[in-house]
């Protein structure tokens, strides 16, 4: 399963700026499956299910969007105790009106460039560079 989980990340940006955040007992991702940005792949390993740790499925961006949100506003939140999900909710709300592409781009965008701004130490990879920190902890 890692061997899949690294190649999801080796080629995670080659359509576009995908997003990783890591906790201690999982990696998330959601990644752009071709350039327009109208497909999400969403990744999940799970270091505890040892078994099948490696969850993937793909969605229109819209959903994606969506559940990228949960993800950050209720699961991230667990693990990171000073992330301030009415200010995520602040600029996602921002967001309304716009397509499902934009939305998602724009949410990741806004948590790579400012994640001080919703956390002292939110766990997000920013750039291609940072993903061998993912492989490291397989």
């Amino acid at each position: 399963m890692s061997e899949e989980f690294n190649a999801i990340l080796d080629s995670s940006f080659n359509n576009g700026t995908p997003i990783w955040l890591y906790t201690d007992d999982y990696i998330f991702g959601m990644v752009p499956v071709d350039a327009s940005g109208n497909r999400w792949k969403e990744v999940s390993y799970t270091f505890a299910e040892k078994d099948d740790p490696l969850y993937v499925t793909e969605r229109d961006a819209n959903l994606s969007f969506q559940f990228l949100l949960e993800e950050v506003e209720k699961g991230v939140s667990f693990y990171v105790e000073d992330l301030n999900v009415l200010l995520i909710k602040e600029f996602t709300d921002s967001l309304e009106g716009k397509s499902g592409p934009e939305k998602i781009n724009s949410f990741i965008s806004e948590l790579i460039h400012n994640s001080s701004k919703y956390s002292s130490d939110l766990p997000i990879v920013k750039n291609k560079d940072q993903l061998s920190d993912l492989k490291s902890r397989l």
